[in-house]
């Protein structure tokens, strides 16, 4: 367990969080602070969240360089019947992407959650192999040249389920064996030349044995597709952070990073937010501990030239996936105060963190 931050850490944190409304109002947005070092930032959003809350929109404009539709592009929303597309939603969110002149980036085209409820978990290879070219190309063949990056294989790792080279027991794995995720990876090169390609992960930034397992089944994975020249030009690290859960060592998750980046692959922060399950229920305690862990992450990430992506998952607490999650939501059945913004579109410290670290983090080179 993550022992609580040292007091000075909480007491810087809280004193940011007293100066966050000000700070906001007179210093660029986020997406600015980050341009300025090199580095694309933005945020995951979802079309019904600015439908909801029309204020959000402005904050996104503000604060993100890109966005990520949250749902639109899974499988479940984008082919609703085989074989048949809806993209209503994703086309109305990346259209307000392009009137604001912000990027967008697709999340996620092969996961084994989000599945419609058509999809055959049972099939044999041949079959899978249809259904899956067919997925990879209805969507991102219709988006083609309009996504700067794609998630194209979501979370494929997991050494405890004992299966070959720590993948994920999907039926993806069952039906086609590893190489499902190299053909992917092909396959969505093929429908979209332009956009830089990703394996996405979580659960790789701690000090426990659960995820130094993961990392080198990580790494085990990603000299795979290397060596076979697969068209890999990412990894995402999604970075739930997790209050309380474990050690924290800044060096690990560098060297982790190089060791990606000498395989000649970039490193993408892609689902930024916090987890805090464990900590303490009074809001301005979990802010400062928030705030103290999002400065002192993105320190040392963005110390290394192989990190060039950031992206939230969410900007406020209102729409905050941990407070529904089984796996994430806290016992005292309080929200999750994940987000840079509360429930009312209003700053936090963690927002002030951000910037702070995007501001003062020198960069390599």
């Amino acid at each position: 367990m993550m022992p609580p931050l040292p007091r000075r850490a909480l007491l810087a944190a809280g004193a940011a969080g007293v100066l966050a409304r000000r700070a906001v109002a007179e210093e660029p947005g986020l997406a600015a602070l980050a341009a300025a070092r090199g580095i694309a930032f933005g945020s995951m959003a979802c079309e019904y969240h600015l439908r909801e809350t029309p204020a959000l929109w402005p904050l996104l404009r503000r604060e993100a360089g890109f966005i990520v539709p949250g749902l639109e592009l899974k499988w479940a929303a984008s082919e609703p019947e085989p074989g048949r597309f809806a993209f209503t939603d994703a086309e109305a969110l990346l259209a307000r992407a392009r009137e604001a002149g912000m990027a967008a980036h697709g999340h996620a085209l092969v996961w084994h959650e989000a599945l419609p409820p058509w999809f055959d978990a049972k099939l044999d290879a041949a079959g899978m192999r249809q259904v899956l070219r067919r997925h990879i190309a209805g969507v991102a063949g219709h988006f083609a040249s309009q996504l700067a990056v794609w998630d194209v294989v979501n979370e494929p790792v997991a050494p405890h389920e004992r299966q070959p080279r720590g993948l994920r027991d999907t039926p993806f794995l069952r039906a086609m064996g590893p190489d499902y995720i190299p053909l992917a990876l092909e396959w969505a090169a093929e429908a979209d030349p332009a956009a830089k390609l990703r394996i996405n992960e979580f659960d790789l930034e701690l000090r426990n044995s659960y995820q130094q397992d993961r990392r080198e089944a990580m790494l085990e994975l990603l000299n795979t597709l290397v060596r076979r020249r697969a068209p890999l030009h990412a990894l995402g690290i999604q970075a739930h952070l997790r209050l309380r859960e474990a050690s924290w060592d800044a060096e690990l998750l560098r060297r982790f990073i190089r060791d990606v980046a000498s395989l000649g692959l970039e490193v993408h922060i892609t689902e930024l937010d916090i987890i805090d399950r464990l900590a303490p229920a009074d809001p301005a305690a979990r802010d400062a501990e928030a705030a103290a862990t999002l400065r002192e992450f993105l320190s040392a990430v963005l110390a290394e030239p192989a990190v060039n992506t950031i992206a939230l998952w969410g900007l406020t607490d209102r729409y905050a996936w941990a407070s529904d999650n089984s796996f994430a939501r806290r016992r005292d059945g309080l929200p999750s105060r994940a987000h840079p913004y509360d429930t009312d579109l209003r700053p936090k410290p963690d927002r002030a963190a951000i910037a702070a670290a995007l501001r003062d983090t020198p960069r390599p080179g």
